[in-house]
């Protein structure tokens, strides 16, 4: 593809921080001369026409925690990070299997980089994962997947499933309902999920064996310990929710080098109860380190060091073989993210919220080819 101007103007949704609005503004990326005379992306770099872009709840949290002396690092905070869209140029010197001309979807880092709400965006593969969309799938699923399954396979990267006990909280979540679908696919023999009864048809249809309705159950410890009387302790315990309920009787709970992931820590939320419980899981983590725990503990998002680590090959061949169930709940036009983010939280999304930036076969106000 041949690029005739140096630069593309374009609209992208902003912030300076947390205590300022999110404001579509005019961003702009500048282009080098290539070897023929056109332009092409920076060095390292891949230019991506936007087509999608996912939301997740993290991506409002970051926002809302962002303080005020981190403007002076970047004025125009980008917001989202999931998305897909059409490569229009790869720079030279960029470790990358994808070209121009290719769909993609990927995971756009770092934090407070460029943004996947946006008509284009520059991205970095040291960093940000990217790769070709499966051809089983539209665009608009392509987006909506890589941070949640990308932490789903990273929390069971080291659970040997085959013919082991797992324990997933939240399976009602994004991250829960591929966590639920990573186990069966493995092999677990037993798949026990907290989730609510609305869910309870859908979840055992991802591969739950047997379920606690968190509604009926809050403090869901004792159908746990039922279900280690029943059938013997858990090898892997995969938390999408939080809490402390299992702590008091971890050991009886989880056999002695099993796994206990989690994304949340101890107080999901915010505030002091969210610091202190954060505080409380990393401490507990750092002994589970040291060797002084039964079981092995780790807290922790989907690393940005892990963008040439293969996950998202390994997510998108899982996506290419229709393995795994996507989940989208609604889609909303460009100009309409702030509607699209009343929805998120509101905590009813059953599946992702999509932004719709353009559609594939749709030219953006600025035509770079020109």
């Amino acid at each position: 593809m041949s690029l005739k101007s140096p630069a593309i103007t374009y609209k992208a949704y902003s912030y300076r921080s947390g205590s300022s609005p999110i404001k579509l503004v005019d961003q702009t990326i500048n282009l080098v001369k290539g070897p023929n005379g056109d332009y092409v992306a920076p060095k390292g770099k891949i230019l991506v026409k936007i087509n999608y872009a996912s939301l997740n709840p993290v991506d409002y949290k970051v926002y809302k925690k962002t303080p005020a002396f981190l403007t002076y690092y970047n004025t125009k905070k980008g917001f989202g990070k999931d998305f897909s869209g059409l490569v229009l140029s790869v720079g030279a010197n960029t470790k990358t299997d994808v070209k121009a001309g290719d769909l993609v979807q990927g995971l756009n880092w770092p934090i407070y980089g460029g943004g996947s709400c946006a008509q284009y965006l520059l991205v970095d593969p040291v960093w940000s994962p990217i790769t070709t969309v499966p051809t089983d799938i539209d665009l608009i699923e392509a987006a909506s997947f890589p941070l949640v399954l990308g932490t789903a396979i990273q929390m069971t990267h080291d659970m040997k499933f085959q013919g082991s006990k797992v324990l997933v909280l939240g399976a009602g979540t994004s991250v829960g309902r591929y966590s639920v679908q990573l186990a069966k696919i493995g092999g677990a023999r037993e798949i026990v999920t907290t989730n609510s009864s609305k869910n309870s048809d859908l979840i055992t249809e991802l591969g739950s064996t047997s379920q606690i309705d968190y509604r009926k159950h809050p403090n869901f410890l004792n159908p746990v310990l039922e279900s280690v009387k029943k059938s013997g302790e858990f090898d892997y315990i995969i938390d999408c929710w939080g809490g402390t309920q299992l702590f008091l009787e971890i050991d009886s709970i989880i056999r002695k080098g099993g796994i206990y992931y989690t994304i949340v820590g101890d107080s999901p939320g915010v505030g002091m109860d969210a610091l202190i419980g954060t505080t409380k899981a990393w401490f507990r983590m750092a002994r589970s380190r040291l060797g002084l725990l039964k079981y092995h503990y780790t807290i922790g998002l989907l690393y940005s060091n892990r963008a040439n680590e293969g996950w998202i090959n390994a997510a998108r061949d899982l996506l290419q073989g229709g393995k795994l169930q996507i989940f989208v709940d609604s889609v909303y036009p460009f100009g309409e993210l702030h509607e699209a983010i009343d929805k998120l939280e509101n905590g009813r999304a059953q599946g992702k919220i999509v932004l719709e930036v353009a559609k594939p076969n749709e030219q953006t106000e600025i035509n770079p080819f020109k």
